[in-house]
């Protein structure tokens, strides 16, 4: 704030973390503004008759054009606005300003100027003593249904196919097929001993008459369906037309879990108990990990219920509205209507908003005791990240590095980093309590 030309600034409560500034600029500050504006932006440029940095402020004007005014404009109000949340208090606080419109303002150099704008604030957030919270941890030994449910879903993911002679395709039994497709007599994309059933469409083809055309039939039956090619068909040319998908029906089969033993041998492993054993130690840490989360999202509930604070509402509406956005995209993805979609998100809208309350409040405890424990991220988080994408992605470290700093998602990255640090933290945190307490009485 300049010491010879202050402003005055005033604040006025809207809602929660929801605040109108109300500011006056004396004429002074105003042409002290222009005046930083004005030489700023020529810093550097050789003047004739002027030792660099002392041209007055009219030959200035003159040689930057018009432009050069609504540059000082904008460097007065970013730099008032500034002054002014310090007056106010609230220059440490502030999440964002809102909607600030600067053109509805006549300003001039040398004359007064009054103008309001709102922010949002942060959350007053307050954490209660780690002691007071008491989240007990759940077992997370495997049970055997756990251990049953994993072992048909590896069955089922190995499944074993064997010929019925005589069958035809139903519910129960599948067909192994030779498909081509065909544009006007002319040959294209082909795939063999592919497997169907009834309920799994064929591509660009009506599920209807595909479901059909398959109920029934038997080994060497043969088939034709007209099919659309859209967009993403490999053969690009053929893109937005009709065809035809020839079908020939190889074998009829169905199809079990593959055994135990069928899977050791699948897996490369000595026996049955050794994959037991191994099916036993994934789930176990499967468990660990959500129970983990279980009571970190437990313990953040937890402060949230002790220590009641308000949010900004326009900030519950946005995320609740993102949300519903994101929901509706998937429906339409999944073959709903748009009024469909529309129905449903509208239906649920009371809970959208109550999900965006609850998870803004606990991002703004978790960002407190991130602050409180100094929770970082360092450089080697960052590249465990980008090498746990690049794995999964199965593509190269570097080129995950590079897009995600073309498409300015590193802070994104860091925050998703420093949420999951902390999440980790107040659960060793409430546990090492939890310990100490449970030795107190020992101890005395």
């Amino acid at each position: 704030m300049s010491k010879s030309f202050p402003i005055e600034a005033d604040k006025t409560e809207l809602g929660a973390c929801h605040y109108k500034i109300s500011v006056k600029v004396p004429a002074e500050r105003v042409a002290e503004e222009f005046d930083h504006a004005y030489k700023s932006a020529s810093r550097g440029m050789k003047i004739p008759g002027f030792r660099p940095g002392k041209a007055p402020a009219s030959v200035l004007r003159q040689l930057l054009g018009e432009g050069i005014q609504e540059h000082a404009t904008e460097h007065l109000f970013e730099h008032t606005s500034g002054d002014a949340l310090g007056v106010v208090g609230l220059r440490n606080e502030v999440l964002r300003m809102l909607e600030f419109d600067p053109s509805k303002y006549s300003v001039e150099e040398g004359v007064a100027l009054e103008f309001e704008f709102e922010v949002e604030t942060m959350p007053k957030v307050e954490l209660p003593e780690w002691s007071e919270i008491d989240v007990k941890p759940a077992e997370t030994k495997p049970s055997e249904e756990q251990i049953q449910e994993a072992l048909n879903g590896l069955g089922q993911n190995h499944s074993k196919f064997e010929e019925v002679e005589g069958g035809s395709v139903d519910e129960e039994l599948l067909a192994e097929i030779d498909l081509l497709y065909t544009l006007d007599g002319e040959y294209g994309p082909e795939a063999k001993e592919l497997k169907f059933g009834l309920g799994s469409p064929l591509y660009g083809a009506d599920p209807e008459k595909y479901d059909e055309a398959l109920r029934g039939a038997q080994a060497g039956s043969e088939f034709e369906l007209e099919v659309d090619f859209n967009e993403g068909f490999s053969k690009e040319e053929w893109v937005g037309k009709k065809g035809i998908a020839k079908i020939k029906v190889l074998k009829i089969l169905s199809q079990r879990p593959a055994t135990k033993e069928e899977l050791c041998e699948k897996l490369g492993l000595e026996s049955p108990e050794i994959l037991d054993e191994r099916l036993e130690a994934r789930i176990a840490a499967d468990n660990a990990q959500r129970e983990r989360e279980r009571q970190a999202h437990e313990i953040l509930a937890t402060i949230a219920e002790m220590r009641p604070f308000e949010l900004p509402a326009r900030m519950i509406e946005e995320e609740a509205a993102a949300t519903t956005k994101s929901n509706k995209e998937r429906m339409i993805q999944q073959g709903a209507s748009e009024e469909q979609a529309e129905e449903e998100a509208v239906k649920h809208e009371n809970q959208m908003q109550e999900d965006a309350k609850k998870r803004l409040k606990h991002w703004f405890i978790l960002r407190k005791i991130g602050q409180n424990q100094k929770v970082r991220v360092t450089s080697k988080d960052m590249d465990m990240a980008y090498r746990s994408i690049s794995m999964h992605q199965q593509v190269d470290i570097k080129m995950v590095k590079t897009f995600y700093k073309e498409q300015n998602m590193v802070d994104n990255l860091r925050g998703e980093i420093l949420e999951s640090k902390v999440r980790s933290e107040i659960v060793d945190i409430v546990a090492k309590h939890r310990e100490q307490k449970a030795l107190a009485p020992l101890e005395s």
